[in-house]
């Protein structure tokens, strides 16, 4: 109960008390009146009746005597009116049962009215005659007392209710500013930082107020704190300070991670831009003008990524003049075009008047076999030297040895696609993703998706889901995605186990999948608590509001939602405090080779103390070895996730 409901329950109750004892005050009053009043006009009316009858008892005329007590009696005032002789026998008398009309019964219980009797004497003479005793009627005492009583109830009773209410309000002002304040403090909890800035006038209240904004600025700012330092760290490991730009070692850790598993790069290509004659350049220019010029080349690279519609390209500064871009899922011929438009925007540099000459730089290109990492970056270096053999602005294209990707034309993959959506063909594999304890308790599943080929064999997600980006068919996978686990969810097929599934970024800003997802959610609740819902950190933070928006959506069914690949771009911190998530996923380029790595040892403890302190679970993912999995605990990750922990499969 909260603090408003008790006063005001004290306040009604006192109250209550108050008017009962007054209602109790009244009726008592008013009834040793009216016994007073029966007293006084049996008395009188004895004491008048004893006089005007003592002159009949002279004259032993009984007959008008028996007319004047029948007179008196008929009037229904008395109850008893009886005339006795010396002897103490009765000469006349009259009686009248007590009947007490529209009073209920109970208040003539509860209030009992005494009736007093009146006497007096009847004279003959100087001699005393007889005895007169008159008892008056209570039945109009007791009309009266219950009239009085009924006002009396009604008229504090409208009091009480009015006076309730007026309290009620009056302590709802009062007290207002305390449930402000526990607005601010649940507010506090769902990671949000309000401070009140009307105060309120009662000084105690008033330091209450005080006391929580100040609390809250402080949580905030310890909140920033920790997000800026843990920026700093990553900044400082794996950001060039120059370029803004991944440096050489964050390269290497995305590209391992990368080639690792063909769920996130089944094909593409690497380019390396070196500008020429740098370290000559610097010298007759001054280091000033080189970081212009490097700075110049990072912004016209930007440029053509930008232009290049739905590209999934990485970009980094590897060391001097060497850039490397990675570019994900396109075709050879795609990726030559993208390389010969980048070769030939490198003049720029001199119209902008970074470069001396237009003769800026040179770009090599390999396309990925499967080959390891390091074969991978010998073959985009072996091309590059060969591009700077060719001339101003060259692009040379490694002659891979290995077995090109097959690839189908736009048309192919547009009607094989909008078959698969059509027949549903989909095939989902499930990754455990475990508690980070002894128990080995499962958090969720984690889902992958599969296609069946013209062929039969399955094809990752990672080959035609950048196709069905192009067609625009990417939301109604996600849709079938989502209706074939909660289909299997109703089913009750994995038990009490929760499913994880992956949205795509786009389809965060798709207002008809949204409407969909509320709809399917709300249509079975037991399902809607047993999934979740998850999206890449790279791609959903373009729109944080509809993020946001999607996040509270899900929770308002008892979804989850988490955040997967965190970390891998080079987003601030700063939005985890404004999303209601559930976990994250740590990227795995951060995971690899942990237990040897100090600073992926650092930045991950920071990023567990920052989620922690916003009740969010950490999950690490592609954990392979134990000795991984040991440093993790150490860490306090909650949750692992990798080939060494389970491999996905059809469950």
């Amino acid at each position: 109960m909260t603090l408003l409901r008790q006063l005001t329950a004290v306040i009604i109750a006192l109250f209550v008390l108050l008017f009962a004892g007054t209602v109790a005050i009244s009726v008592s009053d008013t009834r040793t009146y009216l016994d007073n009043q029966l007293k006084t006009i049996s008395q009188d009316t004895a004491t008048s009746l004893g006089l005007s009858l003592s002159q009949d008892f002279a004259d032993a005329d009984m007959i008008l005597v028996d007319s004047k007590v029948s007179l008196i009696f008929d009037s229904g005032y008395y109850r008893e009116v009886t005339v006795a002789g010396l002897d103490g026998k009765v000469l006349v008398q009259r009686l009248a049962m007590a009947q007490v009309p529209d009073v209920p019964a109970w208040f003539v219980r509860l209030f009992p009215i005494e009736t007093p009797r009146g006497q007096a004497l009847i004279m003959s003479g100087w001699q005393q005659a007889g005895t007169i005793t008159v008892a008056a009627n209570p039945a109009a005492a007791y009309a009266t007392l219950w009239i009085s009583s009924v006002k009396s109830f009604w008229w504090f009773f409208a009091t009480l209710i009015l006076t309730s209410l007026l309290a009620m309000v009056a302590l709802r002002l009062i007290l207002r500013p305390l449930h402000l304040v526990e607005a601010q403090a649940r507010a506090i909890c769902d990671r949000e930082y309000p401070v009140q800035d009307k105060l309120p006038w009662t000084l105690e209240l008033r330091n209450v107020v005080v006391a929580m904004n100040r609390m809250t600025r402080k949580i905030k700012a310890m909140f920033d704190d920790q997000a800026d330092a843990m920026e700093r760290l990553r900044t400082d490991s794996y950001r060039d300070a120059l370029t803004g730009l991944a440096n050489r070692r964050y390269f290497d850790m995305q590209l391992q991670q990368m080639l690792a598993s063909d769920e996130e790069f089944h094909s593409g290509a690497l380019l390396l831009v070196e500008l020429k004659e740098f370290k000559s350049f610097n010298e007759r220019r001054g280091y000033t003008a080189g970081d212009e010029l490097l700075r110049g080349a990072v912004a016209v690279i930007d440029e053509v990524v930008q232009a290049e519609a739905g590209i999934d390209c990485f970009v980094a500064h590897l060391a001097g003049a060497s850039f490397a871009l990675v570019v994900s899922h396109v075709s050879e011929p795609e990726a030559i075009a993208f390389g010969e438009r980048l070769a030939a925007a490198l003049a720029q540099l001199q119209q902008r008047g970074l470069a001396d000459s237009a003769d800026v730089g040179h770009v090599g290109m390999a396309f990925y076999r499967h080959q390891s990492a390091s074969q991978f970056l010998s073959e985009a270096d072996t091309a590059l030297r060969a591009a700077q053999n060719k001339g101003p602005n060259a692009l040379h294209v490694h002659a891979s040895r290995g077995a090109a990707v097959v690839a189908w034309p736009a048309t192919r993959w547009s009607t094989f696609l909008r078959d698969v959506i059509t027949d549903k063909n989909i095939v989902l594999h499930l990754q455990p993703v475990l508690r980070n304890t002894g128990e080995q308790a499962v958090l969720h599943y984690e889902t992958l998706l599969r296609v069946t080929g013209e062929d039969g064999q399955l094809i990752p997600a990672a080959v035609f889901v950048p196709m069905a980006k192009r067609l625009g068919l990417i939301q109604q996978i996600d849709r079938l995605v989502v209706a074939e686990v909660l289909l299997r969810l109703q089913q009750q097929r994995y038990g009490e186990n929760r499913i994880a599934v992956n949205l795509f970024p786009a389809t965060l800003q798709d207002t008809g999948f949204v409407a969909w997802l509320d709809a399917a959610l709300q249509a079975d609740p037991v399902a809607a608590r047993r999934i979740a819902f998850e999206v890449p950190e790279y791609g959903a933070l373009e729109n944080l509001d509809a993020l946001r928006a999607l996040v509270n959506l899900v929770h308002r069914h008892g979804s989850q939602f988490g955040i997967d690949h965190f970390g891998r771009g080079f987003a601030s911190f700063g939005y985890l405090a404004t999303l209601k998530l559930d976990y994250l996923k740590i990227d795995g380029s951060f995971i690899r080779c942990i237990d040897t790595q100090r600073d992926n040892q650092f930045l991950v403890e920071a990023i567990c103390k920052i989620a922690h302190g916003l009740d969010l679970q950490v999950i690490a993912e592609s954990v392979e070895t134990d000795a991984e999995r040991t440093m993790l605990a150490t860490l306090k990750i909650d949750g692992v996730q990798g080939f060494g922990i389970g491999m996905p499969g059809e469950r």
